[in-house]
């Protein structure tokens, strides 16, 4: 819906002079530009919610730890709950890294493409008139 309210606002379908062309392509465009990757931020970070998975990141793997109360000290059933508790939280460690992983990737790809496609929007005029200029 946003990209047909860009488009039928365009100066010239509008009949607009000059400068409000000039005022729509550098201003309005580029803005919006910003305000879709912000929208994008924001949902990358609520999907991968990076300060979730950080507060988190040694926490046992959807809690399973050994919770069960003994009497007496017992070295072996002590081992046993000591290995799967730092098992279950190594796991989760290592699910929560790669999700970080993922996430930070993901980010860092939108953030080039919006980047690349900021300036190739403002470096097109640009390199019509030298395409102009080289023609003739």
């Amino acid at each position: 819906m946003r990209a047909f309210t860009i488009i039928t606002r365009h100066p010239a379908l509008a009949g607009e002079t000059a400068s409000g062309f000039l005022k729509w392509y550098f201003a309005e465009v580029p803005l919006h530009f910003l305000r879709s990757y912000g929208e994008y931020f924001r949902a990358l970070n609520e999907i991968f919610s990076f300060w979730f998975l950080i507060k988190t990141f040694l926490s046992p793997w959807k809690g399973i730890v050994d919770r069960t109360e003994r009497r007496g000290f017992d070295l072996n059933l002590m081992a046993q709950a000591i290995v799967l508790n730092i098992t279950s939280r190594i796991i989760g460690m290592v699910f929560r890294l790669t999700a970080l992983i993922v996430g930070i990737v993901v980010e860092l790809v939108f953030f080039t493409a919006f980047t690349a496609m900021i300036i190739v929007w403002l470096a097109f005029p640009v390199l019509f008139i030298l395409d102009l200029v080289q023609i003739f």
